[in-house]
């Protein structure tokens, strides 16, 4: 009976530990937030990067005004969460007031946002072993292929097709950027003294193409084409933590 005691108050004791808002939720909360983006990066680099922690020091970056950083964080959250709720609306919001672009996704996209991009590539290696097999092993055996192994080709190869379009959408969303400098405009040329040409906004999402002579080749939302330096933009696949590439605002 006692020992029920102690694990009944072990679990009472988890289950408030549990309820408990961390350190960085209660300096968000009191409207800290330069302690918020503090607290929830020594979290990220001790216990792991997760979607919960980026949508969260997300917010509180774009509260300090540093709108390249919080879709830095947002974007990789949806990396790991395709329906992470606080990323999303933290995007939907920086959409609507914040005066940022991004683009439209693509239809493969959206269909890549069912499943993490590690999530389509086991399921497309299974589904490719498991039709290996089943035109191999009946050839090894010398025997002809039962009705069980051609149902199961037949399921694998579905789900290989499948998987296609969402292997092609995710590798899209990996290869866009955002954008970390505030004042620049797109240059016309890969050069330092590139003729410049439509301006982009700190927090703009760009689709990168070729780099080049420290430049890389974009897209906007609005379909301009042009070269930003390197040092402009952070892709979104990443590590995890934005990096320290903007100029921090004060609370």
């Amino acid at each position: 009976m006692r020992s029920f005691a102690c694990l009944l108050l072990c679990w009472v004791a988890s289950l408030a530990a549990e309820s408990a808002p961390s350190a960085a939720e209660a300096a968000y909360a009191k409207g800290d937030y330069a302690t918020a983006v503090e607290k929830w990066s020594e979290e990220a680099r001790t216990e792991g990067v997760t979607a919960g922690r980026l949508s969260a020091l997300g917010n509180a970056e774009w509260r300090l005004g540093r709108k390249g950083r919080a879709m830095v964080c947002w974007e990789r959250a949806l990396l790991l969460d395709p329906r992470d709720p606080v990323a999303l609306a933290g995007i939907r919001h920086a959409l609507n007031a914040g005066g940022t672009e991004r683009p439209a996704p693509t239809w493969s996209e959206n269909y890549a946002s069912f499943l993490t991009a590690d999530t389509w590539l086991i399921l497309a290696t299974l589904a490719f072993w498991v039709a290996f097999l089943c035109v191999v092993v009946p050839r090894l055996r010398r025997r002809s292929a039962s009705e069980a192994n051609h149902r199961a080709r037949l399921i694998a190869l579905t789900a290989l097709a499948l998987c296609v379009p969402g292997l092609w959408g995710s590798r899209s969303l990996s290869e866009r950027a955002v954008v970390r400098k505030t004042e620049l405009a797109l240059r016309l040329t890969p050069t330092q003294f590139g003729e410049p040409m439509n301006a982009v906004a700190e927090g703009d999402v760009v689709r990168t193409g070729r780099p080049f002579n420290g430049h890389v080749r974009v897209t906007t939302a609005d379909g301009k084409t042009g070269w930003l330096r390197a040092g402009e933009i952070e892709s979104v696949r990443g590590p995890g933590l934005p990096a320290d590439l903007d100029q921090k605002a004060a609370p």
